[in-house]
């Protein structure tokens, strides 16, 4: 710049014409945009190299202190490698690089400061722009200073026990927890948690079958909603419903021992880009195919589904003369009608069996593993110094190395960063 000073201010300006001006000023203009740009592209070229250099320096390093086991372990602990101290050399426009990186243990994970000299313009600056922030993207210095906290530890009381459905299926620290959080015992808002305690239990219920039994051994057709051939009267009092039929379009003919049930039905798709990909080419259904499906709304029909009343048919005047359902049989009645089978609804789950012996004939039974919860959890005071220190000087006051503090689960260490940029 100043030898392009020197040479326009040679120029006499008030001798020329305004013409004159207005081309030297566009020729001063030209060549400081040229002047600009190639700074700027030098400049650009010189930070890739420096980038590349640097990077270069720490795969270099990086290898080194992981063979050598030398990364630090501890929070805010730092080791650092000399450049000398590698295996080869890194070398930069002829000359070896000299120099160093600090690796700093920041949390989970390291800062790594580089710090180079004979490297001609890659030669690192000064850290003199003092932040409270971390930038990833630029080279930094930190500096760390120290305090504690202190542990108080603590177990929660047992939640409830709660059934599988309610259970994740997907791990959280090693433990399947509930899948609503807000079963998990409670806990101070400050607590740390260091562990999930999880116990499971088998919990047990029960059906039982019943039957309709009969007195008098008559010869009965089997369950018909209309007269069987050979059979004249219908025992009204053995009755059974059938299941009910699959969900349809078509309307059932209508029957005096028919109930009809109606329902909305919808043609269900997914998306494959944007295209919607239908349910069985299309087909009505009032319940969704699938978790990926979505109901499409335009289309909405009326479907039909039925039951119908069946009964026992006979001939002559004597009835069979039923009982009430049971599971076992009543007084006086010495026969089963097998067709006319039934459950009871399965009992809630208890945590004791009862099938045995006297009952296995009958009943049927399930199991589910219910969890319980215990929480394992820390709470921090705060921090006890009324001033960050050196490391130095918190192994002095306690009276402990930083690997023994770190050891000691009545004691946390805090760490404070502060970073200072090229």
């Amino acid at each position: 710049m100043n030898k392009v000073s020197e040479m326009f201010s040679k120029i006499k300006i008030s001798s020329l014409s305004k013409k004159n001006i207005r081309g030297v000023l566009i020729i001063i203009f030209v060549i400081l945009v040229l002047y600009f740009v190639i700074s700027s592209v030098i400049t650009g070229n010189r930070n890739r190299t420096c980038q590349n250099l640097r990077n270069e320096v720490l795969t270099a390093t990086d290898a080194y202190m992981e063979n050598n086991n030398l990364l630090p372990t501890l929070n805010g602990t730092s080791e650092t490698i000399y450049l000398s101290d590698l295996y080869d050399s890194i070398v930069f426009k002829d000359y070896a690089v000299t120099g160093k990186v600090t690796y700093t243990k920041y949390n989970e994970e390291y800062i790594k400061t580089v710090e180079l000299d004979n490297a001609d313009y890659c030669n690192t600056k000064e850290f003199n722009q003092e932040s409270n922030e971390y930038d990833s993207t630029k080279n930094v210095k930190v500096e760390t200073t120290f305090n504690y906290v202190t542990v108080e530890s603590y177990n929660s009381e047992w939640s409830d026990w709660y059934p599988s459905e309610d259970i994740s299926q997907e791990e959280t620290n090693g433990v399947l927890l509930p899948l609503d959080e807000r079963d998990l015992p409670t806990i101070p808002s400050t607590a740390i948690v260091t562990e999930y305690v999880r116990e499971t239990k088998t919990y047990y219920s029960y059906r039982d079958k019943r039957w309709r039994w009969y007195r008098n051994n008559v010869e009965y057709s089997d369950f018909s909603s209309e007269q069987p051939t050979g059979y004249t009267t219908k025992d009204t009092s053995i009755s059974m419903s059938t299941e009910a039929t699959p969900w349809s379009l078509d309307y059932p003919e209508e029957k005096d021992y028919r109930h009809i049930r109606r329902t909305n039905g919808y043609r269900w798709y997914y998306l494959d880009g944007d295209e919607k990909i239908y349910w069985n080419n299309g087909e009505y259904s009032p319940d969704s195919p699938g978790e990926e499906y979505e109901r499409d709304n335009e289309f909405r029909a009326t479907m039909y589904s039925y039951t119908d009343d069946t009964w026992r048919w006979y001939n002559g005047d004597t009835k069979r003369l039923y009982s009430g359902y049971s599971s076992t049989k009543p007084n006086s009645y010495n026969y089963k009608d097998e067709e006319t089978l039934t459950y009871t609804n399965w009992s809630t789950y208890r945590d004791e069996s009862t099938l045995n012996s006297s009952n296995k004939s009958y009943r049927e039974e399930r199991t589910d593993i219910y969890s319980r919860y215990l929480i394992k959890y820390d709470v921090y005071s705060y921090p006890v110094l009324d001033n960050y220190v050196s490391l130095d000087e918190l192994e002095s006051i306690l009276g402990k190395t930083y690997e023994e503090i770190d050891q000691d689960r009545t004691l946390k260490v805090e760490v404070n960063f502060k970073f200072y940029y090229e």
